[in-house]
């Protein structure tokens, strides 16, 4: 699934929440740069439901010595025995999760179509589609596949290539389920991003074939510090129907 990635940072209080502003829009960018991940997506798969909660934490060590350990968002995914997928969106602030989706999206595989809803105008956005979302690009062994981008050197212009090495980190388990994970290690060499040393950034994720979803997925990117997306619940049970239909009082729109 991909996981395909966000899919954001917003920290402490007073004026360091404008510091961390900053902070939060340079790791949208460091994310966009390395890896096509962002909040992790659902894939259609037929008779493998499950209910999960998925957690975004984000942690630094910035050059003042102050230690930032913080719940971004919190995302909600289902999927039923059909193949349809719900994915909820909630914001975290203050250690507090927001009682309301900002963002809810439907997948229904059955009638290929994928409704963006907005509760605050009763409103569906419907987009017919062939298939999921990918969450990232996907090696033939299942196996998550960052992007690596060039860019240009300050001082030359050339295009200074990245090393990227990837490797397993066999099988294991989480919450129950049989995981398998790999580690990408990219390697920007000095100038590619204004570096003067060479600059690492680290990928991993722990990935159930069988549910086709990322368990957990992070990067560690000493730019903008350690961002993970972590399943902290998961149910195999058969979600509610409701969940995968749009509300009868949503109008629909884009059909």
């Amino acid at each position: 699934m991909t996981a395909k990635w966000t899919w954001r940072l917003a920290i402490v209080v007073g004026a360091a929440l404008a510091a961390i502003a900053c902070v939060s829009a340079t790791a949208g960018v460091a994310r966009a740069q390395t890896s096509p991940m962002a909040a992790p997506h659902a894939h259609a798969l037929k008779g493998a439901p499950y209910s999960a909660v998925i957690e975004e934490r984000h942690t630094q060590s910035l050059a003042n010595g102050t230690n930032i350990d913080l719940v971004n968002a919190l995302i909600k995914q289902y999927r039923d025995a059909q193949g349809r997928t719900r994915q909820e969106h909630y914001s975290v602030r203050d250690g507090q999760t927001a009682a309301t989706a900002n963002l809810v999206e439907i997948f229904d595989a059955v009638e290929g179509v994928r409704y963006v809803l907005d509760a605050s105008t009763h409103t569906a956005r419907s987009y017919p589609v062939a298939q999921a979302p990918a969450q990232n690009n996907v090696s033939p062994d299942g196996q998550s596949v960052p992007v690596a981008v060039n860019g240009p050197t300050v001082r030359t212009g050339d295009v200074a290539r990245p090393d990227v090495t990837h490797e397993s980190l066999g099988n294991d388990s989480m919450l129950g389920v049989e995981v398998t994970g790999s580690r990408t290690t990219i390697v920007y060499p000095a100038g590619a991003r204004g570096n003067d040393q060479p600059l690492t950034v680290v990928l991993e994720s722990w990935r159930s074939n069988e549910l086709t979803i990322d368990m957990m997925h992070k990067q560690d990117d000493p730019r903008t510090g350690l961002v993970e997306w972590r399943v902290t619940q998961i149910d195999r049970a058969e979600p509610d129907a409701s969940l995968f239909v749009v509300p009868p009082y949503y109008t629909i729109l884009g059909k």
